[in-house]
């Protein structure tokens, strides 16, 4: 029998919560939380009140990309960078973002269970809340 692990709603719906109650602490302006599963179909997605139509559709493509190419948005754009490659030349959604995208594997596994993206006006802090996000959502995959 084949078994894979997935994440479900509940655990989509932790990691945005995380991200935007984080964001709300610190007070970050408008921006847009996305969680994709393995495949970078839509799970959950929240976005804070004023968030402009930009930010809330690159929040979903940094979480599809980053789903679709199994990486990290950092490494992704490392690897391009090396081999002299843009976003585009992958898949029409992909981003070009290096930050704000990071992919969610199960404990000790490597298959990937899904991605988070983030999407505001600054580049550390997308990349910050998205990590707070998948620490939120590791901590309910088995």
């Amino acid at each position: 029998m084949y078994d894979r692990q997935v994440m479900d709603v509940e655990d989509a719906l932790r990691a945005v919560d995380a991200a935007m109650e984080a964001a709300s602490v610190e007070g970050a302006g408008p921006l847009a939380v996305a969680v994709v599963d393995d495949n970078g179909d839509l799970v959950a997605f929240a976005r804070a009140d004023g968030t402009p139509v930009f930010q809330r559709r690159h929040a979903v493509r940094k979480a599809y990309t980053t789903s679709r190419v199994g990486a990290d948005l950092s490494e992704f754009a490392a690897e391009r960078a090396q081999r002299g490659m843009s976003a585009a030349e992958f898949d029409g959604e992909f981003v070009g973002a290096a930050d704000g995208g990071v992919v969610v594997r199960a404990a000790g596994q490597e298959a990937v269970v899904g991605a988070i993206g983030v999407q505001g006006f600054d580049r550390e802090v997308d990349e910050r809340l998205a990590r707070i996000a998948l620490a939120a959502l590791q901590g309910g995959l088995a």
